[in-house]
């Protein structure tokens, strides 16, 4: 099944059309997002008043060791999630978004799809395997989080055949674009996060 976890800052609202079958899960505050259509609220509540009407709650301790988005993220993976996709968990605070960041990390390492919409990019995480991006002309980034990553990436304008990623040398898959339909990214060891801008560059 298909999880999307709506956390607690904006983000564009014009993105958010899960599908039907898909389950919602709203981290504390994100429920002023979803509404009525989260199938369920997890948080402690320290960020909202009072949780909509009709909506199925888990209540959390404020003393935890996970924020309420982490225990969003373990539910759907405990709940055999396929692939989870977050929204409202890049602005606000800082602190959340890096935590957000290795979040996707964890999920990828589970074995499942996972991505964060952002209100000027999606970012997926990747384990090893390969996938393919759309958007000609669209700014493609890739970002080691292992210390050691290998890939291979075609259809953009600064190929790479099974090139390993220095951790120390973030900056080597950094603003790549995708010169036909659709990027191919395979990763061979590691975990990368690839980001896909949406402004096609020079617009």
């Amino acid at each position: 099944m298909k999880y999307y976890i709506v956390g607690a800052s904006d983000f564009a609202r014009e993105k958010f059309k899960p599908e039907e079958d898909a389950f919602v899960i709203a981290a504390d505050a994100g429920v002023l997002y979803t509404g009525e259509r989260a199938d369920l609220a997890i948080g402690d509540w320290d960020s909202l008043f009072r949780v909509p009407e009709g909506v199925k709650t888990v209540t959390l301790p404020v003393a935890k060791d996970h924020t309420d988005t982490g225990e969003a993220i373990d539910y759907a993976l405990s709940h055999g999630a396929e692939e989870i996709v977050l929204f409202g968990a890049s602005g606000g605070r800082t602190d959340h978004y890096l935590a957000n960041l290795q979040y996707l990390v964890t999920i990828a390492d589970a074995g499942v799809k996972a991505s964060m919409v952002c209100p000027d990019c999606v970012i997926y995480a990747m384990a090893e395997g390969e996938r393919e991006f759309e958007g000609r002309g669209k700014t493609l980034s890739l970002i080691p989080m292992r210390e050691r990553v290998e890939v291979s990436i075609s259809g953009v304008r600064y190929p790479l055949k099974k090139r390993l990623m220095p951790s120390d040398n973030p900056g080597l898959g950094v603003s790549n674009v995708i010169e036909e339909k659709c990027a191919r990214v395979t990763v061979h060891e590691g975990i990368v996060l690839v980001i896909v801008n949406d402004k096609v560059c020079g617009v």
